[in-house]
């Protein structure tokens, strides 16, 4: 890591502290506390403190290397799959510590999804990347609902609504991520 990007870091992590001081806990969604994470030896993230609170824009700002995606990769426990990763600090959803012993990792996941910078749909139709997950947690329900109601709440069923059967690659980089 550069000097830069620690100092950046540093600066993110100071900001972050004053901004959970001021929050009111009953507005606090996601909470992170004194989180650091290691890469083996390397210490990439430092006593961040952060509080996000409910209906409200929290932005991650620095330069490249500096840490913000191992900070949002704990918020889903997608560190777990890094062997090297060692977490430590607490990191809160709604009041629960989600790297508590009896949490599911899996569970947390199907709360807290990412949306990655760069889209990776299925190479398969719309409508089986929307099913997919739905049919492999075992939903038993009427599909066609699940996939427009999922569309409409990810505002993209006005646009793919008539295209449900073409392939999920063939949409805009942003609808991708939408998807």
């Amino acid at each position: 890591m550069t000097v830069a990007a620690q100092a950046v870091g540093e600066y993110l992590a100071d900001k972050a502290s004053v901004a959970t001081s001021s929050s009111t806990p009953h507005n606090v969604v996601i909470e992170a506390r004194d989180l650091n994470v290691h890469y083996g030896s390397f210490h990439a993230v430092r006593g961040v403190n952060l509080a996000v609170e409910r209906r409200k824009i929290t932005a991650m700002i620095g330069p490249s290397g500096c840490g913000k995606s191992t900070v949002l990769r704990c918020f889903n426990r997608m560190n777990d799959l890094v062997q090297i990763a060692r977490i430590d600090g607490q990191i809160y959803f709604q009041g629960q510590n989600i790297y508590a012993p009896e949490v599911d990792p899996v569970e947390v996941r199907r709360r807290i999804g990412m949306v990655f910078q760069k889209p990776n749909p299925f190479p398969k139709s719309i409508y089986e990347n929307i099913a997919w997950g739905a049919k492999i947690n075992g939903f038993k329900g009427n599909m066609d609902e699940l996939v427009e109601h999922s569309l409409k709440r990810a505002a993209l069923w006005d646009e793919v609504k008539d295209k449900l059967q073409q392939n999920a690659l063939g949409l805009s980089g942003g609808q991708q991520q939408r998807l």
